[in-house]
């Protein structure tokens, strides 16, 4: 099916769409709203690092996971394995929820950061498989779509988590917020694919055929491959094979149809079976009957007396095996028989052992009776104990088969996904580049996004919660702004998605800097706006940009790595910046640091695009030719 006819044959599968959006304005916001959470867990006396750290074990078991459940959705995907798997994950955010609200602080890391992590992990895996199969030729214009539902959601959960704490309580809050977050249930259950979009296979039954066409023939003699309709063929014997049959048959009519046209004659039908049977003077031909001789009669008394002499001696035989079978019977009751009054049995019961007869039986009759002494002592039972034991050690049973069957499956998962993928990626300088660029995604989102209200919170005066719910809001319009250029994203090369990302780089360090730096809330509010435009343009081009630097072929063996290595480089980082936060301007302190992170960063990458650049459209200028950026 060529390029054109899948444009004109896909379509924008609205229910889908819907469920896919909704889907990213409710999941990814309790991660980008977790500021909200922290500042009123501040409030109740928690330590700032232990709240930051809930958002960073989320993102860390997001990235360790995500490789498994990008596997998981391309081998039990379909038209019921997407949604049974998103289901499973949505079960895991609710329950970490649940959790959060009849458990302590401290356990709130570990309960929200690794089941709602992985939940979100294995639910994002499918619903980045059904777009990916489903919207193969609008992928770009989805994408920035659902980069749309989570700016929104981004500027909605933040207010509408303010509402719970306030009329709930912040425990009950999260009953709340997991039925919520329950309501998506519904949504996820339209996860499926249209069959009608995906690329259809050859038919034969319409006759769509790829390469040959029987339509010239009906105009001109032609040498084509004339392709027979499989649906007339037998398949239980060639012979009955009912395309050849047909065409004969068709053959003959129109040559019988042509004759009568040209000679307008009639054609006697054959001779019916009755004169057959009759010469030209009317006498009946009868049927040649063979003559039986005599040598014929002795040939058949030959084969009744050998079938006979057979029968005989098979009964003869059967008859043998039988006495035999008898015979062996009694000698075994004969040779056990013994006197109940014999006393020397009676001393035999006394003694320390018992003499046991083994005997051997083979199917032929028995020449020989081979006999063995069992003694019942305790040194035999200790040495049939030990025996036994040894033969269990050596020939295990099949359950530790399986176990060690399942063990070496998983440690062959665990090279193929982390250890191979590790030591080539670790080969290759283009995956540093790449790992620092994703590092800083997950850093802005995990560290700069949750400590932006807690900043605010700290201002003198003192901003209201409802001030701080405005900056989140301002972040996630400025995200949008950003994403009003997605139709222009979408037809822009791949190669150039190098520059929007520098420029993404260049933004959200400066907004990270104002946010490190501010004193008063316009300043801060500033650093908002710039920093949600340079977050718009990160999330928006990172993975794109990234993918044209490694390479088509090099981008599925780096990409679990890179988002493993990245997820780990995120944790080390929090524990760099664990000791700075509860110090007095200890926030603004790692903030400054992590600008200056970003401001490495943006370094590196800036002087990638300025060689690029160099290579691809300064050097290959002519004298007196103009240059097309």
């Amino acid at each position: 099916m060529d390029i054109k006819r899948r444009v004109e044959g896909s379509t924008w599968n609205w229910p889908l769409l819907v469920s896919v959006v909704f889907l990213n304005v409710c999941l990814p916001s309790l991660v980008y709203t977790y500021g909200v959470l922290l500042v009123n867990l501040a409030n109740l006396g928690v330590p700032v690092w232990l709240g930051l750290s809930t958002p960073t074990i989320s993102l860390l078991t997001y990235s360790l996971t995500q490789c498994w459940c990008r596997d998981a959705a391309d081998s039990w995907g379909g038209t019921i394995g997407y949604r049974v798997l998103a289901i499973m994950g949505l079960m895991f955010v609710v329950l970490s929820l649940l959790l959060c609200a009849f458990l302590p602080y401290n356990f709130h890391p570990y309960v929200f950061g690794i089941f709602g992590g992985f939940g979100s992990s294995l639910l994002s895996a499918q619903v980045d498989a059904v777009i990916f199969d489903t919207y193969d030729t609008n992928f770009g214009t989805i994408r920035g779509l659902c980069f749309a539902g989570q700016a929104i959601g981004q500027s909605v959960f933040p207010h509408l988590i303010t509402f719970l704490i306030d009329y709930y309580g912040y425990s009950y809050s999260f009953i709340v917020l997991s039925g919520i977050i329950l309501q998506t249930l519904p949504v996820v259950m339209l996860l499926k694919i249209d069959e009608t979009i995906k690329k259809r296979p050859i038919s034969y039954i319409d006759k769509t055929y790829a390469i040959f066409n029987n339509d010239i023939i009906e105009n001109g003699y032609t040498n084509e491959l004339q392709l027979h309709d499989l649906g007339k063929k037998s398949w239980k014997s060639p012979s009955d094979d009912n395309a050849h049959q047909e065409a004969i048959v068709s053959d003959l009519h129109a040559d019988i149809s042509e004759y009568d046209d040209e000679n307008n004659a009639t054609i006697t039908p054959p001779p019916s079976p009755e004169e057959k049977r009759r010469n030209i003077f009317g006498v009946e031909i009868l049927p040649e009957i063979p003559e039986e001789s005599e040598e014929s009669d002795d040939n058949e008394s030959n084969i009744n007396e050998k079938n006979k002499n057979k029968l005989n001696k098979k009964r003869l035989s059967s008859a043998i095996k039988r006495l035999s079978v008898l015979g062996d019977s009694f000698d075994e009751y004969i040779s056990k028989q013994v006197r109940r009054d014999s006393q020397a049995d009676r001393d035999s019961i006394s003694r320390e052992y018992t003499e046991i007869e083994v005997t051997y039986d083979n199917i032929s009759p028995v020449t020989d009776i081979q006999r063995e002494k069992v003694f019942n002592s305790f040194n035999f039972r200790c040495q049939a104990a030990y025996t036994s034991l040894r033969r269990k050690m050596r020939v295990p049973s099949y359950r530790i088969y399986r176990l060690k069957r399942r063990i070496i499956y998983i440690t062959s998962s665990i090279n193929d996904t982390f250890i191979k993928p590790l030591t080539r990626s670790l080969s290759c300088w283009r995956f540093y580049l790449a790992l620092i660029l994703c590092f800083s995604k997950l850093s802005i989102t995990a560290i700069s996004l949750v400590l932006m209200p807690v900043v605010a919170s700290q201002m003198k005066p003192k901003i209201s919660m409802t001030d701080i719910n405005i900056l989140y809001s301002l972040h996630g319009f400025t995200w949008l702004c950003f994403l009003l250029c997605t139709p222009w994203l979408t037809q822009t090369p791949k190669r150039n998605f190098k520059y929007v990302t520098v420029l993404g780089l260049i933004i959200s360090s400066g907004g990270c800097f104002l946010l490190a730096r501010a004193k008063t809330y316009d300043l801060l509010s500033i650093g908002c706006v710039i920093g949600g435009f340079g977050f718009g343009a990160i999330s928006s081009c990172w993975e794109t940009a990234v993918q044209d630097f490694v390479g088509m072929r090099k981008w599925p063996k780096v990409n679990s790595t890179m988002e493993t290595c990245s997820g780990i480089l995120l944790f080390v980082f929090y524990l760099g910046i664990l000791f700075l936060v509860d110090e007095e301007d200890g926030l603004q302190c790692a903030l400054l640091i992590l600008s200056a992170v970003l401001t490495g960063v943006t370094f590196m990458w800036t002087i990638l695009a300025v060689v690029s650049l160099y290579l691809t459209k300064v050097r290959s200028l002519r004298p007196g030719r103009r240059c097309m950026f």
